[in-house]
């Protein structure tokens, strides 16, 4: 019986271990990229969820292993594994390929080990799951009972048609004994050729991972965004709310007992009010020249009713009434079995918090209009030229 030249075979276990190893990627982080690509290629509804998915593999790598691997056997002559690598990702695009390993044996065998997980989509609740048989037949529309043998067979019909076997240094050796010098150069050249092709190959896939992971930075950004500006929306709609339900009764003289973590909060604020204040008037005039008109955004005609009625002299004399408040609070940092705590007026303590929103109102304006100015500061400067 002739014995074939290359086998390929492929195991549902773990490949054994080798001395030389040539390829090696993190399990958990392969198998997401594969899933985003899925999610790419099939263009699914909805958003990619990156944080599930690697959260759900990692459950799953912990309970056992699902790595499988492809066992090449060459009777003589060493594989370019480099250009086999990746031809195996563009034939079976949802197989995660986590190493590559070679070990010698005697009459100069040589044996190649590639370990993958083989990923497949269901549409189901759990959308990627790890699956040989379906894996492939989704790839390459094989029969599920002989889709393992099919790709056996085609992986080796590939490798013997594209001459991916090359003799190595021993077998050319016996045959030959020695190489002529013009058969050398030629040899370095093509090894040099298709190590840079190979090279080549390498760099555009790092290129594409790297705009997929531009991609998911834009989109993190643009959400970022979004929730920074309905926070602000918010802070402006309690600064309303509070300035116009503010009313001093009798009980204003009465004490309170707040955290000072509360105290602290507002103190700050108030603080910063004169400052905060005086961003606003310089960015209101700056919009006004940037953009032609005055801005528009929600709650524009309560912000602006609002602080018309508020003058510039009590936006100075904060810092005075501030001082008054300090001086007639009593701060008690080291209570027994309690948290530190503040005790003030309630007319303080109503005094703090109509500042407080005041400054939340004018640092939600001073937002909008930062964003206004910057957004049309390009055109504005093709404008000047």
């Amino acid at each position: 019986m002739k014995v074939r030249e290359l086998q390929v075979n492929i195991y549902p276990t773990l490949a054994p271990s080798t001395e030389e190893l040539l390829y090696k990627r993190e399990e958990l982080d392969e198998l997401c990229y594969v899933c985003e690509k899925i999610h790419l290629n099939r263009e699914i509804l909805g958003k990619y969820e990156c944080d599930q998915v690697k959260q759900r593999f990692h459950s799953m790598l912990k309970i056992m292993t699902f790595v499988h691997h492809m066992e090449f056997s060459i009777i003589s002559g060493k594989l370019n594994w480099e250009q086999l690598m990746q031809d195996l990702a563009v034939l079976l695009p949802q197989f995660a390929w986590i190493r590559c390993k070679m070990t010698k044996k005697k009459n100069n065998r040589f044996i190649y080990y590639v370990d993958f997980i083989p990923v497949v989509y269901r549409e189901t609740s759990c959308t990627y799951d790890i699956h040989l048989q379906d894996s492939i037949q989704q790839q390459l529309f094989y029969s599920p009972k002989e889709s393992v043998s099919n790709l056996c067979s085609d992986i080796e019909q590939s490798i013997l048609s594209k001459s991916l076997i090359h003799p190595s240094q021993e077998t050319e050796i016996s045959k030959n004994e020695l190489y002529s010098e013009p058969q050398e150069e030629a040899t370095c050249f093509i090894r040099e050729a298709t190590s840079l092709k190979n090279q080549l190959l390498i760099y555009q896939e790092e290129l594409k991972r790297s705009n997929y992971t531009k991609e998911r930075m834009r989109i993190a950004n643009e959400k970022l965004e979004i929730l920074i500006e309905e926070m602000e929306r918010a802070a402006i709609y309690s600064g309303i709310r509070q300035l116009n339900s503010s009313k001093e009764t009798d009980e204003d003289k009465e004490y309170l007992h707040i955290a000072f973590r509360e105290y602290s909060y507002l103190m700050q604020k108030a603080k910063y009010l004169e400052k905060i204040w005086k961003q606003n008037r310089e960015l209101t005039m700056q919009s006004e020249k940037t953009v032609g008109k005055t801005p528009n955004y929600k709650y524009k005609n309560q912000v602006e009713e609002i602080k018309s009625t508020i003058l510039d002299s009590d936006v100075f004399l904060t810092m005075n009434k501030c001082r008054e408040i300090e001086e007639n609070t009593v701060i008690n940092l080291y209570p027994w079995f309690r948290k530190p705590f503040v005790k003030l007026m309630k007319a303080d303590y109503i005094s703090l918090k109509n500042k407080a929103a005041y400054f939340d109102l004018l640092q939600g304006e001073n937002y909008f209009l930062r964003k206004l100015i910057y957004d049309c500061q390009p055109i504005n400067s093709y404008q000047v030229k």
